[in-house]
């Protein structure tokens, strides 16, 4: 392990975080004075923390970094930025240490879930800093670092495959750094564009930017704590409905597009599974909010449309309560928070081509049983999937749904029913946010234990950094330098 290029990069990724602390900073001088010695605190904790990682640092501006550097990087990247984002609440006083750590881990995550009674205990400015981390996390904050680093061999592929997870993640362009560009200029044009619509709805200007970043990065923090529901404007709902289901899709389809490769977005089958899932999970529920005389057709088939799309991007928004439809309708939201979007995209969850992946070997193991003489070909659209990346998916799978198992036992130890345990972890653990019972929609996680908050943090991590990124650095031996990866 080299510890010196670690701490240098370390030291430019928060020195990077820096950066976007300085925009609310400056949100703070424009709305709310009283906040200027909160973020000033925080622009100065980060800047001399980062100084001081490259001081003792690694000199070296072309020295290769390797997995095992790359991992720390990634790991240890993520833990700094959420506790060093955490700062301005606990600074402002609004909230105490664990809840100021839940806060900043939320938005980085993009679970988009608070603690807070009110919003009207946060000022503008830490109304733009809860946007901000939301923002940042979906495209992720080393994504961007990757943009301000020099390349780094072998090493910056795991920085960049971790900010944008599945079994099917590709680079667009031949240099990581250039495709790491591109998906930002995409995600920062979507974003403003989502803007420019949600104000031309008059949709007040803060209000449109709130949404629109948290649309765009799959998170679903609201500038009201009922979600959408206050806002009550089909417009509104169909401009996130759209921006939703863009978010979730692979962004590297969107460059090949605008290059003119449309035969990019006719060949890829993972888009065509997710909007399939998408549309049957929209008919069972409407279906079901229909027959069952809970609402109107045309009621039924506007939020069943938006709640699918929602859940199943992982944003987590709200137009009605569903934490009150009836139970088979919650059930179908329950799987879609697992499941989760396309690769590729600031989507949380397993990931739709894990899941076909999964189901094709599954098919096949069944056909092999049959015929054991037989030989069938797992593919995606017109790529063959090798064996390896089946026993990846298939270890993965194994340990989300195990982690999942541990957390729901751990925090109903706080009391709750294990129904609501395992709908918080599921929420957490894919990045959508609000689940059921206590934590529904129109709630918060203010009445959850200190420990049901820790937990419930480390979920949220977990599944952000997809399991391996996380755990792997938690073993002793992973550190010692002896071992050679």
């Amino acid at each position: 392990m080299d510890f010196k290029v670690v701490l240098r990069l370390l030291g430019k990724l928060i020195m990077a975080f820096a950066g976007i602390v300085f925009v609310p900073f400056l949100a703070a001088l424009a709305f709310d004075r009283d906040n200027i010695a909160v973020f000033a605190w925080t622009l100065a904790i980060a800047v001399v923390l980062a100084k001081t990682m490259m001081y003792y640092g690694s000199k070296k501006s072309n020295q290769r970094l390797r997995l095992r550097e790359a991992i720390s990087v990634v790991g240890c990247g993520w833990l700094l930025v959420c506790f060093l984002g955490s700062l301005p609440y606990f600074f402002s006083g609004d909230l105490d240490i664990v809840s100021s750590v839940f806060e900043s881990v939320s938005g980085f995550t993009t679970t988009g879930v608070t603690t807070a009674s009110s919003f009207n205990e946060f000022s503008k400015s830490m109304l733009v800093w809860r946007s901000l981390t939301h923002w940042c996390g979906g495209i992720g904050v080393i994504m961007l670092f990757i943009i301000i680093m020099p390349q780094m061999n072998s090493g910056t592929s795991y920085l960049f495959n971790a900010e944008l997870p599945g079994a099917v993640a590709e680079r667009t362009l031949p240099k990581i750094k250039e495709s790491a560009m591109m998906i930002v200029c995409i995600y920062f044009g979507l974003t403003v564009l989502e803007i420019i619509l949600l104000t031309v709805a008059k949709v007040p200007f803060l209000q449109a930017v709130n949404l629109s970043l948290a649309t765009m990065a799959t998170g679903g923090f609201s500038y009201y704590h009922d979600s959408l529901i206050s806002f009550d404007s089909v417009f509104v709902e169909v401009v996130a409905i759209v921006f939703m289901l863009i978010s979730s899709m692979n962004f590297s389809l969107y460059y090949k597009i605008g290059r003119g490769d449309w035969d990019a977005f006719h060949d890829d089958m993972e888009h065509r599974y997710y909007l399939l899932m998408l549309v049957g999970a929209a008919a069972l529920i409407i279906g079901n909010l229909y027959f069952s005389g809970y609402m109107s057709l045309h009621d039924s088939v506007r939020h069943g449309i938006f709640q699918a799309v929602s859940i199943g991007s992982t944003t987590g928004f709200a137009s009605d309560d569903f934490n009150k439809w009836p139970e088979f309708s919650r059930y179908v939201l329950f799987i879609l928070m697992f499941v989760g979007g396309c690769s590729g995209s600031t989507a949380g969850g397993i990931k739709i081509s894990r899941i076909v992946i999964l189901l094709k070997a599954s098919w096949a193991e069944l056909l092999r049983t049959l015929h054991p003489r037989i030989v069938y070909s797992i593919k995606m659209g017109h790529k063959v999937i090798e064996p390896e990346t089946i026993a990846n998916i298939t270890r993965f799978f194994f340990l989300y749904i195990l982690v999942f198992m541990v957390l729901t036992i751990m925090i109903s130890l706080t009391g709750l029913s294990i129904m609501d345990s395992m709908g918080l972890i599921a929420a957490c653990i894919s990045s959508v946010g609000p689940a059921f019972g206590i934590v529904g929609p129109t709630a918060t996680y203010g009445d959850i234990s200190t420990f049901g908050k820790v937990i419930s943090i480390c979920a949220m991590l977990l599944g952000r950094l997809e399991i391996f990124s996380l755990l792997v650095i938690m073993r002793p031996d992973f550190w010692r330098n002896k071992q050679n990866w």
